[in-house]
């Protein structure tokens, strides 16, 4: 762990966003709760979470919970009515240390709360995955799992309570925390003791279609409602796909949607009027196929594919093609480096896969490469670790950009250099970002009719 003195640096302006916090913690739909400050009892709030009780929670106003997402990027363990030196015994029979963890107060005397990052065999954990792993554990330590799909948990970093860790007990603000959590190294739930083997899907052989130019339609017909006879089936399902990528829970999409067709159906359904559990189950069924088909496919919302798979940001781009004097190979390859480091920058060193590095590159060049940024100082690796995983501890001396800045469509970071090219670029513009890098004119003839050709 760092130095006293570097836990008082000062977040530099871009480095931490509000939208980060949102990203790691926020589910709004379709309710939250809150409590004042001291005293009284948490009330529901049956609307959806907007920014001004989050920031309201950040500032210590009073206290806000909510419910998990599909896809939870926290974890927190509860532990009531236990001293904390018990608390802290608990945490380390888990695994957990302040590497991986935070422990935070609660507002009762004798309850602390766990902070952690979780993941399953490098994988995000759905929520239900989530707390199966613990159910057991759970049991017989005497503790709750949180996010849940129905009981809010208060949201991290209130300024009335604070981390207890001696590493992390001089940090103020939520802004401090946050940077501090982003360092933690993700806790492996196939480390929890008494859960049962959980079955780990490979991807399916290709990329799934996903449906795009329906997120306003679907957002129109959320606040609106049908606007036209014969379109309920077709709209229940471009509602349940915005919902999937907001990364809301299956079962709670289900009673979302069932109550829009209830209350929005503007008359121009005679199903919802005569055949009303037909329209239900069709909703579980419509529900389950784009919940399931996703998660099996390893594709995931929105939130989750861009902390898992990274993003990049457009002044990135004229780097990655000066530090690599417009080879494509070698673009191709740091583009995915430093794309994957953006949600784990703040980490001291970041644990890449080597089958990463190899579907980047190649079997035969990833070392190559690698060592290439390493003469640059550009890349600092360590040998491989955790043998049989083939891993690669690596830390890139970047000029790391805020999230905010990052390149989106439609609520996704783009995946591929080439799709970020074309999105960015006309192919005379990137062109031109190539002259200036010093590229041959014959490569850049190849390069650009290898971005811009058609499939």
């Amino acid at each position: 762990m760092s130095g006293k003195g570097e836990k008082k640096r000062i977040i530099r302006p871009g480095e931490l966003t509000f939208g980060d916090y949102l990203r790691d913690f926020i589910q709004r739909q379709p309710k939250y709760a809150v409590k004042p400050i001291g005293h009284g009892r948490w009330r529901t709030k049956n609307k959806p979470l907007s920014d001004i009780p989050i920031m309201a929670h950040l500032k210590g106003q009073y206290y806000v919970a909510v419910l998990g997402t599909w896809y939870p990027a926290y974890g927190i363990l509860d532990i009531d009515s236990r001293k904390r030196e018990e608390a802290e015994e608990i945490r380390e029979r888990l695994g957990m240390d302040p590497l991986n963890s935070m422990l935070l107060e609660s507002e009762s005397d004798d309850s602390l709360h766990i902070l952690f990052i979780p993941e399953y065999h490098g994988k995000p954990p759905t929520l239900n995955l989530h707390n199966a792993v613990w159910k057991e554990l759970c049991k017989k330590e005497r503790i709750e799992i949180y996010p849940q799909r129905n009981r809010p948990v208060r949201l991290p970093f209130s300024p009335h309570l604070s981390a207890i860790d001696p590493e992390y007990g001089q940090l103020g603000s939520w802004e401090e925390k946050l940077y501090w959590y982003e360092k933690f190294n993700p806790f492996d739930l196939s480390s929890v003791k008494y859960h049962q083997l959980i079955l780990s899907f490979k991807p399916g052989p290709g990329k799934l279609w996903m449906p795009t130019n329906v997120l306003q339609e679907a957002q129109d017909l959320l606040d609106h409602g049908l606007q036209f006879p014969s379109s309920r089936h077709d709209s229940q399902s471009k509602i349940l796909f915005l919902l999937w990528k907001m990364n809301i829970p299956k079962d709670t999409a289900k009673g979302m949607v069932w109550g829009w067709i209830q209350s929005k159906h503007n008359g121009f359904s005679n199903d919802i009027l005569r055949h009303p559990r037909q329209v239900e189950k069709e909703i579980e069924r419509q529900a389950d196929h784009i919940w399931n088909k996703y998660q099996l496919s390893q594709v995931y919302p929105d939130s989750t594919h861009n902390i898992h798979h990274g993003y990049i940001t457009e002044p990135d781009i004229p780097d990655i093609v000066e530090a690599t004097q417009g080879s494509l190979p070698r673009m191709r390859f740091l583009y995915n480096l430093v794309k994957y480091s953006y949600p784990r920058r703040h980490r001291k060193l970041i644990s890449i896969h080597t089958d990463k590095l190899i579907q980047w590159s190649s079997k035969r060049t990833y070392q190559k490469y690698l060592n290439e940024l390493q003469n640059k100082s550009i890349a600092e690796r360590r040998e491989a670790y955790l043998a049989g995983l083939f891993s690669k501890d690596l830390k890139l001396d970047w000029g790391f950009r805020g999230s905010d800045e990052a390149v989106i469509h439609e609520g996704r970071a783009i995946e591929t250099f080439g799709d970020t090219i074309r999105f960015l670029y006309k192919p005379g513009e990137f062109r031109q970002l190539l002259e200036r890098s010093g590229t041959a004119r014959r490569s850049r003839y190849s390069i650009i009719n290898s971005i811009w050709r058609k499939d």
